[in-house]
């Protein structure tokens, strides 16, 4: 472990079982064996190249957030990518390393006039973790502003177009194929500031209207496609016929499960797609409550809810 430990800190800040609790705004997750925060690109190609071909296991962390860790020991190496470097390439197009926070891109884009992230401000996390999952809100989503993507595959650096990406709802195909995303450039389209930030006001009001006091992910749950529902779409309310998709907490709340508690873990008074940590919650108390709201929901509507929170186990 010593030899692995000095080695690893060629690349960046190294801490021993480092408690993954500390690093996720769920509060929750075990110690991680090596913690290594890296702030330059290459520096993170290196590490990748290394530990690849070691053979040492390793998990690749953003900002924290739509994150459920184990409670027990990460046996392995947490990368934690951590830059500043962004800029303006061009009159629409911004150029954002993984490590980068989504906030600082959304007000690189304010600043130069550029819309299509307003629905992102409030948006937690790192522009990595945003792209690997599609972070989306308001019925908009983070692929639709990417014009190509740069990543780690097995040692070698490749770049993707949008398409390459495989974008779909809450997902991509970086979630399962094992690329780790490098750089990012984001085409946005010219617009009005003043316009622009009367949008992001009324995103911010929305958001601070239904977002808990408590630790938590984000939402827990997946939106359900319209296309998919079993029952009659009619007797859905109109809002949902509008923008294609029943949202997860209305069907949470419909089952009765707001407020549902279990051990440190319950979902949340505010909105019922938002599992929260209120009292030192493990794993565990989190898989119980989602367990028993998939039960609930199928057993009333015929309906499977997935989860939009990585779980790590």
């Amino acid at each position: 472990m010593d030899q692995l430990y000095k080695k690893l800190k060629e690349f960046g800040h190294v801490k021993l079982n480092e408690p993954l609790s500390k690093h996720t705004t769920f509060k929750i997750g075990g110690p991680a064996d090596f913690f290594i925060e890296v702030k330059e690109r290459e520096k993170l190609v290196e590490l990748l190249n290394y530990v690849n071909g070691e053979g040492i296991s390793y998990y690749i962390l953003g900002g924290g957030s739509n994150m459920l860790f184990s409670d027990e020991r990460f046996e392995g190496v947490v990368i934690r990518f951590k830059s500043s470097v962004l800029t303006l390439e061009s009159s629409n197009t911004i150029e954002a390393e993984a490590g980068v926070l989504l906030s600082s891109v959304i007000s690189l884009a304010m600043q130069n006039s550029l819309s299509g992230l307003e629905w992102a401000v409030g948006i937690p996390g790192t522009v990595g973790g945003a792209v690997r999952g599609n972070a989306g809100a308001m019925g908009k989503h983070t692929g639709t502003s990417i014009s190509k993507v740069e990543v780690w595959r097995n040692g070698e650096i490749v770049e993707l177009s949008a398409e390459e990406c495989g974008f779909k709802y809450r997902g991509s195909n970086f979630q399962t194929n094992g690329d780790v995303i490098l750089r990012v450039w984001f085409t946005l389209t010219p617009g009005d500031k003043k316009v622009m930030a009367e949008e992001m006001q009324t995103y911010i009001k929305q958001r601070n209207g239904r977002y808990p006091a408590y630790a938590s992910p984000g939402c827990f749950f997946k939106n359900f496609h319209l296309d998919k529902w079993p029952g009659n779409i009619k007797e859905l309310p109109e809002l949902f016929q509008q923008r294609g998709t029943v949202p997860a907490g209305w069907l949470v709340e419909q089952v009765g499960m707001k407020g549902f508690t279990n051990g440190g873990a319950k979902i949340s008074d505010e909105h019922g797609n938002f599992i929260v940590n209120f009292n030192d919650a493990t794993q565990h108390d989190v898989l119980t409550i989602f367990e028993n709201v998939k039960e609930k929901v199928y057993t009333k509507f015929n309906v499977e809810l997935e989860p939009e929170v990585e779980i790590v186990k």
